[in-house]
């Protein structure tokens, strides 16, 4: 039985999960979007219907793709829990610092968050096999070029910055491997470099028991590719270091014991578009759901990102 599935904004990402879900399930697209000139790509190059305005839309859908800027995204999951949507997705960051999720929270088993570092094979291995009770240090750091002149628009307000659009990578997957709900922030240092937001961020975290350190920094020069880094350290001083290609385990000596790349795990996907994850991410949503975030587990993420910008 065909699925009816909407998505809301049709840019890369609206336009990546469309792609991978065009492929994976037989379904009924309805494709929201404001931009004439987004209309005019989609009314060529995809199956569905087009839509500019959906005050009219009253039939549920069995899968709702939320893909606007984040000032958009706690009103239009609103509107999908009020016309009865089985489930709804929504890219990350998931709102802003200041919004309002009560709403939400109250059908939060229906919404998802779409964090889709969750989903590279390299991640999901450091998951199963950490022990993590053993766990008394992590560092996650991001680094790229990304920011070279003054974002215009939304880009350069509230709902963006580092610690939002990459940051936020990084303290989902925390939250995610540590099973962080509450914590302390000290030390914390936000810089304005080329924007008028968080350009620069850093700050230590206090969690479960475990220090943490965080590095967010999109606008140094020295980096041509975002990168991103994570380093676990257990109790008896065996450490791992972590990137998206690769994990290395160290002894207290530094020695390297052992090492697992993208290529050991030989992970496939039956649909392959910006890497597996994306797909593995869309696999996910239409079926169990056991790796996609939940509102809980966002809203301490959003929580974190609020009291670096407080």
């Amino acid at each position: 039985m065909k699925k009816s599935i909407i998505i809301y904004g049709f840019g890369r990402m609206g336009l990546t999960h469309y792609a991978i879900l065009n492929q994976l399930i037989e379904a009924d697209f309805t494709l929201v979007d404001l931009n004439k000139k987004v209309n005019f790509f989609a009314k060529k190059n995809v199956k569905g219907k087009l839509l500019n305005d959906v005050n009219k839309l009253q039939k549920r859908f069995d899968i709702a793709v939320v893909c606007t800027p984040p000032m958009f995204h706690v009103s239009t999951v609103e509107s999908c829990l009020e016309r009865g949507d089985k489930t709804i997705f929504v890219e990350k960051p998931f709102g802003g610092v200041d919004d309002d999720y009560s709403r939400i929270e109250k059908e939060s088993d229906k919404v998802k968050i779409g964090y889709v570092m969750r989903f590279v094979p390299i991640i999901k291995w450091v998951k199963q096999n950490l022990p993590l009770d053993r766990v008394v240090k992590f560092e996650g750091s991001y680094f790229s070029n990304t920011i070279e002149k003054k974002p215009k628009g939304w880009r350069n307000g509230k709902y963006s910055g580092v610690s939002n659009e990459m940051g936020a990578h990084i303290l989902d997957l925390a939250v995610s491997i540590l099973k962080i709900e509450d914590f302390k922030i000290k030390d914390k240092e936000v810089k304005s470099v080329i924007s008028d937001i968080d350009d620069i961020v850093s700050f230590n975290l206090e969690a479960n028991n475990i220090s943490c350190y965080f590095h967010f920094d999109w606008v140094n020069k020295n980096y041509r590719k975002p990168v991103l880094n994570l380093k676990i350290i257990l109790d008896d001083g065996t450490y791992y270091k972590v990137d998206q290609q690769k994990i290395e385990v160290y002894d207290k000596n530094d020695k390297i014991i052992k090492k697992i790349t993208t290529v050991d795990l030989a992970v496939s996907a039956p649909f392959y578009l910006r890497g597996v994850e994306f797909t593995h991410q869309m696999e996910d949503l239409i079926n169990e759901q056991k790796t996609l975030a939940s509102v809980e587990e966002a809203l301490v993420t959003r929580k974190i990102i609020k009291k670096i910008l407080d």
